[in-house]
C-alpha cells in the first residue's frame, strides 16, 4: 500500500483482489452497453481519474468528503471508497441516465451517470485500465463484448455483474495503476471544493452558492486544471470542480454554475472571467474589500479591445462598486487608500482626450506626489478623476493671445521658420501662437492637434497627419535667455502635423528639423541677436 497522501483523507487498505478473481463466469451475468468502441469521445487519464472520483464526490458532498471518502493503492490496484453510501448499478447502464435527477427526489443516494460510462470505456479502450466496482449487493466488472449490427460486428463495452453480501461502503478499483500515476490521482483530488482541500488558505467569504479563500502556500500539482500557459495561482471551482485559473492568489468557488461540457475540457480566459464576475456580485460590502485589496495589481487594467472577454476590468469594477454600497465600508476604504486617482480609459482615436491624458500625466509626474491611478469602477467610491485633479490645481495650460513685448519674440521665431526651414511648414503656412499664461502648468509648450481628413502635405512633401489651430509657448520662454529652449520648443510642436509623440513620423520630422537647424548657423546667430536685442527695447516702443 503506498505511504504517499496526497490530499489531507484517510486512506484505508485495498480489499484483496484474488477473491474477485477467483469467481467464475457462471456467478455473473454480462450485460452489453450498446456503447460501441468507435463513440468519438477521448479523455486523458487525468479526466478519468476525475471523473470517477467525482462520482463518489457527488454522492458524500463537500461536508462530509474527507470523513467518508477513502483512497489506497496495494500493488498495481488504486481502491477509491465511500462509507454509508449505496448506489444501485442500474444507473451504470443507460447512456443519458443519471441518479442526479432521482437524488433530487430522495429515492437514491448516488450520483453515478454518464460520466461513469465515458470514463469506463476511455480506461479500457484507450489506457487498459480495468475497472471494477461494489456497492450494497452487487459487485462488476467492466469488460469489453461483441454486439451484431445488420450483419456487422462491433466492439462494445459491457459489465460483468453478480451478486455479494450487502454491504454499505461502496469501492471502486482500477488496475494497473503504477506509481507514475499518482500525481494525476494527486491533481485529481485535489481539484474538487471541501473545506479540507489544502489549497484553501485562510476563508474570506462564503454561503451555500459561492466561497472566496485566498489560496494557501501549497503549490498546485503539475496537471492541475488552469487556463493558459502562464504562471496562476488562483483557482476558478465552478460547481465544485476546479476549471480555470487567474492570476491573483484567490480561491473563488460558484457551486451553482452550470455543467462541464462532456470532454471536462479547461476554462478559456472568458469562462474565467465570467465565473468571477457572478461570484463577485453576490459578496457583501466587507468581503468585497478584502478581494479588491488582493487584487491590487489589477486595479488600473484595462480591456486590450473594444469587446475583451478576457479582461479582469469587470471584476474589479464590480468589486468596487460592491464596497461602495456600505457607508462604512467605503469610510474605512477610503481611510486606508486616500491616494487615488480615476483615469478612465482613453482611445486613441479620441485626440482631444488622448492629448488632454498625456498632460494630465505629465502634471503628476511633475507634482511629484506618490497617487495610484485606478480604473473608473473606483469613482463609486468617491474618488476624483486625474483630469479633474489637474484642472483643479491649475495643471493644464491655459493659452491666451500674446501681449505684445511677448509677440515682437515670437516673430523672430517665425522669421526664422519661415526664412529657414520652409520645407517643415504646412501648405497653408504657420498656425497661429499662444502663450502659456499659469505657471503650474506642465508643459511649457502644447499644440491643438486635430486629425487631417484630406490629403494635405507641406512644403517639401511631407504628409500633414494633423491640423493646428494654434501652437502654445510657455510665457517663461519668451525670456532673454530663453532663445534656444523657445525654439527648441517651438519646432518640436510644429514637428506634430506629422504624428504624436511616439510616432515614426514625428521622430523623422524631428530628425530633419535638427539637420536643418545645424545647416544655417549664421541664420540662428542672427535671430538670437535679434530675440536678444528686444530686452533692451524702451518700454512700449512698438
Amino acid at each position: 500500500m503506498s505511504s504517499r497522501a496526497p490530499v489531507n483523507v484517510s486512506q484505508k487498505p485495498a480489499a484483496g483482489a484474488a477473491a474477485a478473481a477467483a469467481r467464475t463466469a457462471a456467478e455473473s451475468t454480462l450485460i452489453p452497453l450498446n456503447l460501441v468502441y468507435t463513440y468519438p469521445v477521448r479523455w486523458s487519464r487525468y479526466q478519468i481519474l476525475r471523473d470517477l472520483i467525482q462520482n463518489f464526490y457527488d454522492a458524500v458532498g463537500a461536508g462530509d468528503w474527507s470523513r467518508c471518502f477513502s483512497w489506497s493503492r496495494a500493488g498495481d490496484d488504486l481502491t477509491l471508497e465511500v462509507q454509508d453510501t449505496g448506489f444501485s448499478y442500474e444507473w451504470l447502464l443507460h447512456i443519458g441516465a443519471s441518479t442526479k435527477t432521482a437524488a433530487a427526489a430522495g429515492r437514491f443516494a448516488g450520483f453515478f451517470g454518464e460520466g461513469f460510462k465515458i470514463a469506463a470505456l476511455c480506461a479500457l479502450r484507450d489506457h487498459g485500465w480495468e475497472i471494477s466496482m461494489a456497492s450494497r449487493d452487487w459487485e462488476l466488472e467492466v469488460t469489453a463484448t461483441d454486439l451484431s449490427v445488420d450483419g456487422a460486428t462491433l466492439r462494445s463495452l459491457g459489465y460483468r455483474v453478480r451478486k455479494r453480501s450487502f454491504a454499505d461502503a461502496t469501492w471502486l478499483r482500477l488496475r494497473p495503476f503504477g506509481a507514475d500515476d499518482e500525481p494525476l490521482l494527486e491533481a485529481a483530488l485535489l481539484s474538487f471544493f471541501y473545506p479540507e482541500n489544502p489549497l484553501l488558505g485562510a476563508r474570506i467569504w462564503a454561503d451555500d452558492r459561492t466561497a472566496f479563500y485566498h489560496r494557501s502556500a501549497r503549490p498546485k500539482p503539475e496537471r492541475f486544471p488552469k487556463t493558459g500557459s502562464g504562471p496562476a495561482p488562483g483557482i476558478v471551482f465552478a460547481a465544485r470542480q476546479a476549471m480555470g485559473s487567474f492570476e491573483i492568489p484567490l480561491v473563488v468557488a460558484v457551486h451553482d454554475a452550470g455543467a462541464r461540457n462532456r470532454d471536462r475540457e479547461d476554462f478559456l480566459r472568458m469562462d474565467v472571467v465570467e465565473t468571477l464576475c457572478t461570484a463577485v456580485r453576490r459578496l457583501p460590502a466587507a468581503a468585497a474589500a478584502v478581494v479588491l485589496e488582493a487584487m491590487r495589481s489589477r486595479w488600473y487594467a484595462f480591456p486590450a479591445r473594444l469587446y475583451d472577454f478576457d479582461s479582469v476590468y469587470p471584476v474589479v469594477h464590480a468589486l468596487a462598486r460592491r464596497v461602495a454600497q456600505d457607508a462604512a465600508v467605503r469610510q474605512r476604504w477610503r481611510a486606508a487608500h486616500p491616494d487615488l486617482l480615476v483615469a478612465r480609459r482613453v482611445r486613441r482615436s479620441d485626440v482631444p482626450a488622448a492629448n488632454r491624458r498625456k498632460e494630465a500625466l505629465a502634471w503628476l509626474r511633475q507634482t511629484g506626489r506618490r497617487v495610484r491611478l485606478v480604473q473608473n469602477g473606483f469613482a463609486a467610491l468617491g474618488y476624483p478623476d486625474l483630469e479633474s485633479a489637474c484642472e483643479l490645481e491649475h495643471g493644464f495650460a491655459r493659452a491666451r493671445e500674446p501681449e505684445a513685448a511677448e509677440a515682437r519674440y515670437l516673430a523672430v521665431l517665425e522669421q526664422l521658420i519661415r526664412a529657414s526651414f520652409p520645407r517643415v511648414l504646412p501648405e497653408e503656412g504657420l498656425p497661429a501662437v499662444r502663450v502659456i499664461d499659469n505657471a503650474t502648468a506642465a508643459w511649457r509648450g502644447s499644440s491643438d492637434n486635430l486629425p487631417a481628413a484630406d490629403q494635405a502635405r507641406t512644403a517639401g512633401g511631407g504628409k500633414v497627419r494633423y491640423r493646428q489651430s494654434y501652437i502654445a509657448l510657455g510665457r517663461s520662454l519668451l525670456a532673454p535667455e530663453q532663445f534656444a529652449e523657445a525654439l527648441a520648443t517651438y519646432l518640436h510642436e510644429l514637428a506634430h502635423v506629422h504624428g504624436g509623440d511616439r510616432s515614426a513620423a514625428f521622430s523623422a520630422a524631428l530628425t530633419d528639423l535638427i539637420a536643418a537647424v545645424a545647416g544655417v548657423p549664421e541664420a540662428l546667430l542672427d535671430a538670437r541677436q535679434r530675440w536678444q536685442a528686444l530686452a533692451r527695447r524702451p518700454p512700449g516702443e512698438g
